[in-house]
């Protein structure tokens, strides 16, 4: 599989955990209703595989969403939108890659990390 097709495969898999992430919360929680709404043109994209280019942060809407509105309580959302970004944006740098790798060895041998 070639580098396109990967990253869009790897899009399409973190647009369905975030879409799972929000279906969860949406109808108890009005603003994870909201990031549903905002992000609905961008999650249709992703999973018909038409985003092909990265794109940038500030392009990404739903943001203030956490902070404002208080959905930074639900981490599992948390970390879906956070890695739906990462992929929007052009997915994991080398470093980023390494630096996740270091904090599961460490989970996994019970120490905290750095």
């Amino acid at each position: 599989m070639n580098g396109a097709s990967e990253s869009v495969k790897l899009l399409k898999e973190e647009t369905q955990r975030l879409r799972a992430a929000i279906d969860a919360l949406k109808a108890k929680e009005p603003a994870a209703a909201k990031l549903a709404v905002e992000l609905e043109p961008l999650l249709i994209q992703a999973e018909r595989g038409q985003i092909r280019a990265p794109m940038e942060w500030r392009d990404i809407p739903g943001r203030y969403l956490f902070t404002e509105e208080g959905l930074q309580q639900y981490a599992e959302l948390e970390h879906a939108f956070a890695e739906f970004k990462i992929e929007l944006t052009g997915g994991q740098s080398p470093t980023l890659r390494r630096l996740k790798a270091q904090m599961e060895e460490k989970k996994n041998s019970g120490l905290k990390p750095d």
